[in-house]
């Protein structure tokens, strides 16, 4: 098993030297609306970090809408274009599609619709992923943070109802938490996740109690999973709670 953590270019030493197998990047960090000229100083700084972003989230910014009126596949193309490969030639293999904002339905926007609109917008996104060799996952986001996709489940039952062949799942602890979902939800999704996201109470560094861990530890070791776990939370101080957040990770993954 690979441990990350997800953070910001500035933060990438700091995982480094806590001991972490790779550090997750949001997808701003490549700069995707920039031209490859003005993107590439701040490329070169993030290959030049001891570990690699094998991971990218918020793959999608708000102003890309998924759905609604202001949907654009074209835009949506041109910005996934550049965005993959910008991740790829830094040593990515997966990109998580959150991204709450930009796949949120409008209020006024009939759901229908909307969801006709998403399997598209997936669709296209997944194509381009693949180009690129990168492995695209849907994140289920609970409901005080998007209005769709909010359970593991949720995500399943539409991949599966509208054939997305290239799009995968990502299981995330902390919104299984709050939207009380059973882990026995999480064991059934188990065959299309490809990246797993974790914390502790609260969203707080992993060892915080309040989560049922070692719980989802064990359905991830069931399932045979062994590829990628990031901690996706908020740190009081990075620097001294990364290596006793690695540790406590290290640890419940050999416990389960």
């Amino acid at each position: 098993m690979r441990f990350g953590v997800c953070c910001s270019p500035e933060q990438i030493m700091t995982v480094a030297e806590a001991g972490f197998d790779f550090c997750e990047l949001p997808a701003r960090a490549v700069l995707p609306f920039e031209d490859d000229a003005t993107a590439a100083p701040a490329l070169r700084a993030i290959a030049a970090q001891p570990i690699r972003p094998e991971s990218f989230n918020v793959l999608v910014p708000a102003d890309i809408p998924l759905c609604g009126p202001r949907a654009d596949h074209a835009i949506l193309r041109s910005y996934l274009q550049r965005a993959f490969g910008r991740m790829a030639s830094l040593g990515a293999t997966i990109a998580v599609l959150g991204s709450g904002a930009a796949r949120r339905i409008p209020d006024d926007w009939p759901r229908d619709t909307a969801l006709d609109q998403l399997a598209d917008a997936l669709t296209l996104a997944g194509e381009e992923a693949v180009r690129t060799g990168i492995t695209l996952a849907l994140e289920h986001l609970n409901r005080q943070e998007c209005n769709v996709f909010n359970t593991v489940g949720e995500c399943v039952a539409f991949v599966r109802e509208r054939g997305l062949g290239d799009v995968r799942l990502l299981a995330d602890l902390f919104h299984v938490e709050i939207e009380h979902e059973p882990l026995s939800a999480v064991a059934a999704a188990m065959p299309m996740v490809v990246h797993v996201h974790v914390a502790g109470g609260g969203r707080r560094s992993p060892d915080t109690p309040g989560y049922n861990y070692a719980g989802f530890m064990q359905v991830l070791r069931d399932a045979g999973y062994d590829a990628r776990i990031s901690a996706e939370n908020s740190w009081d101080n990075l620097e001294t709670q990364a290596p006793v957040a690695l540790k406590f990770m290290r640890e419940q993954w050999m416990k389960s």
